[in-house]
């Protein structure tokens, strides 16, 4: 699928994206950590914003493989969100908050971190479904995958570290398993 110089491109975009965040970022500093010149980089991605798209689809992949090789292990609902959250989520969150300058990666809008974002959104639904449908909830399962993501969303950009993250999500995990519980 990819060739051995665009899968060390990739990887050195993800490590200096972590670094720098995506304006700090340059395609020089890009090249430069890949080993490669400067237009041999462009050659490959002729835009920082498809680098940085095919970083997230890359790092997306990467995360929903874990996801789904450690999927059967976790047996409730809440447990299988969680999970899902803390690897989708959290994992990505002590990434970018591991340095100051990287924090941008949130607030930049690519249409990739949409993507991914709606993948992401899809499979809450498909772990939800079931439970929606035995509930009385007036909600459908993709409805309340987008109210748990956008909730998520917006405790990223009021979390003061990835414990208090998990803490928060923790809490609206349970609130809605308590809410699909109650109503059933």
């Amino acid at each position: 699928m990819s060739s051995e110089k665009e899968e060390r491109i990739l990887k050195a975009a993800r490590d200096v994206f972590a670094r720098y965040g995506y304006v700090r970022t340059t395609m020089a500093d890009v090249a430069k950590a890949a080993g490669i010149s400067r237009p041999a980089l462009y050659l490959v991605f002729p835009k920082k914003e498809e680098l940085f798209g095919a970083v997230i689809h890359r790092m997306n992949d990467d995360i929903f493989e874990r996801i789904h090789a450690q999927l059967a292990a976790h047996k409730t609902l809440e447990q299988k969100l969680t999970l899902g959250f803390e690897l989708w989520v959290g994992q990505s969150f002590d990434l970018a908050y591991s340095s100051p300058d990287a924090r941008d990666l949130f607030e930049y809008e690519n249409p990739a971190m949409q993507e991914v974002a709606a993948e992401f959104q899809a499979f809450l639904a498909d772990l939800l479904r079931e439970a929606v449908r035995a509930s009385t909830l007036k909600v459908t399962p993709e409805e309340l995958a987008q109210a748990l993501l956008f909730a998520v969303h917006g405790f990223k950009t009021v979390a003061k570290d990835g414990a208090d993250l998990r803490r928060m999500i923790a809490i609206q995990i349970s609130l809605t398993i308590a809410a699909l519980n109650a109503s059933v």
